[in-house]
């Protein structure tokens, strides 16, 4: 038999990506496994190959900024210690091949499990910057990344670079390249001597908030709201928060976001103690005329300690792929797929409803986070996280600062939804009371927000 020329492979590789040792042997002209074999191993690294036994298939290495290297993962454990976990190449025309060297908690189909991803492994995909504090963070390093500055724009090996340069302090546990993890070791040396005390954050925050309205940012947590994230110290204990605020004029468009941060605030305490669902811990502040809302993360443990998280909208799109829908619908699919429990799923349910019943209109799915865990039916699934970025958003300003009048018209229940429905409208009900109670939201806000309790306890 002739034999195989390594033109002959490649050429076969770029017409047919991600093929089979089956398709590869009939494509060039009926040679046996062992004949593919060794042309593979004689063409190195220039083939990726993931797969087990008859499931082997092979793509062409794409280069990243003419690195065809690949990129250590690393996840980083409650304890704050780094481990690599995996190997990840970018492959030719588009997507990626994981090879991992430990564990991975998060759902796999049969693909994904040999490797092979369409474009980024989805729990990286939340580590993109994005958001108000992303766009700072690409204007600051325009020139240094060879990107565009805003990161809505940026490709998919934008990202990839971004990530595996400064990408050490992105949502959930993972780091991606060297280079951000050397930027992670560095903050660990620093440890918690820079974490802000209750006798720091007077002056800091606002001096904070300041320098973001000059474009300065130093993490990525997705979102609109003006935000930052820092490190704080309590008594006993030191974590990670996001902190959103208002203007510091007292425009009415201005006021109107500073009753929307206390209204979250009263939100996610109501979801803990009216309807027993976890949300994450809140605290508001005012200072030199601002609003402050600080958020602890729950993605945080300590000064370096992490947990892994993914967002509804990274999951749907990798294991379910029908696009954006409503919370509910999507768990239900998660839940008939075997990742997510019954229990779950009801709670997803019924914070939805408590969104709609409190005019939440920004429920997307970047709001709705999970952890990895055990599903319902799978060795690996999803739990849901605590809830966050709950507020009556129906009432925001328009983008010119305009406060237009907003009509609410609660949303009514299908007959299997009556249930649930009572019980997120009676918690809605009594949240929209207290929100008509806070001395902190102004006096215009909390006549709105009282015919609001009003309706609801009516519609009851």
């Amino acid at each position: 038999m002739t034999k195989l020329r390594d033109d002959d492979l490649l050429r076969v590789l770029r017409a047919n990506p991600r093929a089979g040792s089956a398709l590869l042997c009939r494509l060039l002209g009926g040679i046996n496994r062992s004949t593919l074999a060794r042309a593979v191993q004689a063409l190195g690294d220039r083939v990726v190959s993931r797969g087990g036994s008859r499931r082997t298939r092979h793509a062409l290495r794409r280069a990243l900024r003419g690195s065809e290297g690949g990129l250590p993962l690393y996840r980083i454990d409650e304890a704050g210690e780094g481990h690599e976990v995996g190997h990840l190449d970018l492959t030719y025309p588009g997507g990626s091949a994981l090879r991992l060297s430990a564990r991975f908690p998060w759902p796999l189909d049969a693909d994904m499990a040999d490797g092979w991803f369409e474009g980024l492994p989805y729990p990286l995909a939340d580590m993109r910057p994005q958001g108000f504090i992303g766009r700072n963070f690409a204007r600051r390093h325009v020139l240094d990344l060879g990107v565009a500055d805003n990161p809505d724009h940026w490709s998919e090996d934008d990202i990839l670079h971004v990530l595996s340069l400064w990408g050490n302090d992105q949502p959930g546990d993972l780091i991606l390249g060297e280079a951000a993890y050397r930027r992670f070791l560095d903050s660990r040396r620093a440890g918690a001597n820079d974490f802000l005390g209750d006798e720091h954050i007077t002056e800091a925050y606002p001096a904070l908030a300041a320098a973001l309205a000059h474009g300065v940012a130093a993490s990525s947590a997705a979102g609109e709201f003006p935000k930052f994230t820092v490190g704080r110290r309590w008594a006993g204990e030191v974590g990670h928060v996001i902190v959103k605020f208002s203007g510091a004029d007292d425009s009415a468009a201005v006021r109107r976001w500073s009753d929307l941060l206390v209204c979250e605030h009263l939100a996610l305490e109501a979801l803990r103690e009216l309807l027993g669902l976890d949300a994450a811990q809140s605290t508001v502040y005012c200072f030199d005329g601002r609003s402050f809302l600080e958020v602890r993360r729950f993605d945080r443990h300590g000064a370096c300690g992490r947990s892994p998280v993914c967002t509804l909208g990274s999951i749907e799109a990798a294991l379910l792929g029908q696009g954006p829908t409503a919370w509910p619908l999507a768990a239900l699919a998660l839940q008939q797929s075997g990742w997510l429990t019954v229990a779950d799923t009801e709670q997803v349910a019924l914070l939805w409803w408590f969104g709609k019943l409190i005019g939440n209109s920004d429920m997307h799915e970047g709001n709705l986070a999970f952890f990895p865990g055990p599903g319902a039916a799978r060795g690996a699934g999803l739990v849901l996280a605590p809830a966050y970025d709950m507020l009556p958003m129906h009432y925001a300003p328009l983008r010119g600062g305009e406060l237009p009048e907003r009509t609410f018209v609660p949303d009514l229940p299908l007959p299997t939804e009556a249930d649930q429905w009572r019980r997120a409208a009676d918690a809605a009900a009594r949240y929209w009371h207290r929100c008509a109670g806070d001395a902190r939201i102004s006096a215009d806000f909390r006549r709105i927000c009282a015919g609001n309790a009003d309706l609801l306890a009516k519609a009851l």
